[in-house]
């Protein structure tokens, strides 16, 4: 039985990262667009918080095309401040995708800066 290399396994944990981020980012995207953004000065402070949080992780999704070790801290940072304003977090698919999201990144990026550091090693 032949096993994956390590580049491979990053590559399809990097794609699947991807895939899960997009498809939130198009369904908070969709939400937005058909309910509208409610104003922000209207809003109690632990909504506000609320959707800096919300805000953090799909920033995070963004960079982590890039970045994916930065982008899956702030996906992970955005989604415990969430869980601390919101005292919990009733876990869906959304949740659990968020989670997933971020997990997978930042497992890229420590793969990718472990891989970069056994390469140089001499």
């Amino acid at each position: 039985m032949v096993m994956p290399s390590l580049h491979s396994v990053a590559f399809a944990l990097r794609w699947l990262a991807r895939l899960l981020g997009t498809a939130i980012l198009v369904l908070i995207a969709a939400i937005a667009i058909g309910e509208g953004l409610p104003n922000p000065f209207a809003q109690p402070l632990d909504v506000n918080l609320l959707f800096a949080a919300m805000l953090t992780m799909m920033i995070g999704m963004i960079v982590a095309w890039k970045w994916e070790g930065i982008g899956g801290l702030l996906i992970l940072g955005g989604f415990a401040f969430f869980a601390v304003v919101n005292h919990g977090i009733r876990f869906n698919i959304v949740f659990g995708a968020m989670l997933g999201a971020g997990v997978l990144y930042l497992g890229c990026g420590w793969l990718r800066c472990w891989n970069t550091g056994a390469e140089s090693r001499p």
